[in-house]
């Protein structure tokens, strides 16, 4: 008897032990609330194998496929960039074994200072912070000012539309310092939960796509749900598709929409022209389970807010005339706005935010606040913050002036339809084989090497070829745009190119193919790639003119099978190839804006 209370006193003693152990890790373990203190600059230090640094920040390359994605058509993967292992201290606090990569687009990419992305549970099991499962720390190279994205995310959620928490951090890695960074809360399912309970909707993250029939699996699904189901997503790009068949009572059973315009509104007030309403860009919409499975919209990707310009490619299609109140460019706002119901709600909704969320004096003391704290601890490429700075608080002193006197102009005229967004048509198809060798040694004109026996159809006709020859050689050899311009090199990954002229018009052609490293191999089967075709003046090459270029360039899909392969100098390289060539339609093709 008394060895039985002696195992049980033990027992006992040995859970209070386990419990208390759990206790005290659990009360270790770090908030999310802690990661967005306004008051603080937290320190993130990343140690990683140096050879993996160098890899990664040769990914933020600009020349890595980030123009394709715009112009390219095809849905994206949302995997361009590759994953590394790392450990990470937050304060001190030092989590191991997180997966960390770079992550942006076009302006935000930086091989010297790149954006990461930080996803606790890639490698391991684990959950570090209470209300976070990764971190995403911008590397502010478009945010100057280091208050654009703080000052957009409070101001929507000040207005009642969910949107990231923002603070900023000091990075290092491997002991290099990279300066001041915005730490932005992910949209994932943490964030989903935490503001619509359910994280079972249909959840996407929009680059420069939108809501149109035959475009619209270009957004890119963000949960395994969406990709398998994109039903509300369909039903509502139906909706939007003509102007004379657009009907609101049909489009309200698919968008919230007080809660739209509401959004739509805050976009439009703070100048952020590359979100949704004015770019198709830097969104995420979700279909809310706890709201008749409508779509809600979140703000991303905050970095060029503040700003009375409509963007860089503004000036192609003379939307710089177009009204500052109201962006219009998107499919939803711009079949919205030709309601009259639509245009009174908005009409009340900007008013009713310049009376209640736009407080200039509240927004200036924010902006002079992150400069106070974050100017002793600029990297020396951060050297535009007082200007940055400047250009903010003029803004935020004109903007109301500018929205009232619209406002009382009401309602504006918005000149054009929506911006088609992009998506791919097929156009022609190219079969054939080739033959040729590994080269080391830059080369752009590959006449006279390997062999290569193609058949084009374009357009419905068929291109006789001559002067035909290929190449293998490392991607990073190739030429993009006309040059490699940041003078950074990607991964090493083998690039098939094939040239040849057309006996009709002399245009050149020019067939680029670049495969994975891994899928690299003689087995026959058919394997994924990247490729391009362009059929172009040779005059072209002298005129300078590296942008009407590659807007010509059309995109490959098809099977690439190869039969002997090897990157060693002068290793044989054959495949056959079965492609349909398609070319981009709609969103940014100049000249032709795409509009409906």
């Amino acid at each position: 008897m008394n060895k039985f209370i002696l195992m049980r006193k033990i027992i006992l003693l040995v859970c209070f032990f386990v419990l208390s152990i759990s206790s005290i890790a659990e009360e270790t373990k770090l908030k999310a609330d802690d990661l967005f203190r306004i008051d603080h600059l937290m320190e993130i230090n990343v140690k990683m194998p140096p050879a993996d640094w160098e890899k990664l920040r040769k990914e933020s390359d600009r020349n890595n496929g980030s123009m394709s994605r715009i112009f390219g058509g095809g849905a994206s993967n949302g995997k361009r960039f590759n994953l590394y292992k790392a450990d990470i201290s937050i304060d001190g606090k030092i989590i191991k074994n997180i997966g960390i990569r770079t992550k942006g687009f076009i302006g935000s990419l930086n091989p010297e200072r790149p954006s990461l992305k930080v996803k606790f549970n890639e490698y391991v099991d684990q959950s570090p912070v209470d209300g976070l499962d990764r971190l995403t720390l911008n590397n502010n190279v478009q945010d100057v000012s280091l208050a654009s994205q703080y000052l957009t995310y409070k101001l929507f959620n000040k207005a009642g539309i969910p949107a990231p928490r923002v603070s900023h951090c000091k990075v290092t890695v491997n002991d290099e310092y990279l300066g001041v960074y915005s730490h932005v809360e992910s949209v994932r399912s943490p964030f989903i939960k935490k503001h619509y309970q359910k994280y079972s909707g249909e959840l996407y993250e929009g680059t420069i796509s939108d809501f149109y029939p035959i475009a619209v699996q270009n957004i890119e699904a963000k949960n395994s749900y969406t990709e398998k189901n994109r039903t509300q997503a369909l039903k509502l790009a139906d909706i939007l598709e003509t102007k004379e068949d657009f009907d609101l009572d049909e489009a309200k059973k698919y968008i919230n929409l007080e809660k739209f315009v509401r959004f739509w509104a805050m976009e439009s007030l703070l100048g952020f022209w590359d979100g949704y309403t004015n770019n198709q860009n830097n969104y995420y919409a979700y279909s809310n389970p706890n709201d008749q499975k409508r779509f809600h919209f979140i703000p991303w990707g905050a970095d060029g807010a503040f700003t009375k310009d409509r963007g860089p490619f503004s000036r192609f299609g003379g939307d710089q005339d177009q009204p500052r109140s109201v962006y219009s460019q998107s499919m939803l706002a711009n079949r919205l706005f030709q309601t009259d119901e639509v245009k009174a709600l908005y009409k009340a909704t900007m008013v009713d935010i310049l009376k209640n969320v736009w407080d200039e004096n509240e927004i200036i003391d924010d902006i002079k606040r992150i400069q106070a704290f974050a100017l002793d601890h600029l990297h020396s490429r951060q050297n535009r913050l007082d200007e940055g700075v400047d250009k903010l608080i003029t803004f935020v002193e004109s903007r109301r002036s500018d929205i009232e006197s619209e406002l009382n102009e009401w309602p504006v005229i918005v000149q054009n339809g929506p911006r088609i967004p992009r998506h791919s048509v097929k156009v022609g198809e190219l079969n054939g084989s080739f033959k040729t060798k590994w080269i080391n040694e830059r080369m752009r004109d590959v006449s006279g090497e390997g062999e290569a026996d193609l058949k084009l159809n374009l357009n419905g006709k068929n291109i006789a070829l001559s002067d035909l020859g290929s190449i293998g050689q490392p991607e990073e050899l190739r030429r993009w745009f006309g040059g490699r311009g940041s003078g950074q090199t990607r991964a090493l990954n083998p690039t098939i190119t094939l040239q040849g002229v057309s006996e009709d018009d002399g245009k050149e052609l020019t067939v680029v193919v670049t495969v994975d490293r891994k899928d690299f191999k003689p087995n026959g089967k058919a394997i994924s790639f990247r490729g391009s075709l362009n059929l172009r003046d040779i005059d072209d090459d002298q005129d300078g003119n590296a942008f009407r270029r590659f807007m010509s360039m059309k995109s490959l899909e098809g099977e690439l099978k190869l039969i002997d392969v090897g990157m060693n100098e002068g290793d044989s390289i054959i495949g056959i190839l079965k492609m349909d060539v398609k070319e981009s339609r709609g969103g940014f093709n100049f000249g032709n804006r795409g509009r409906r």
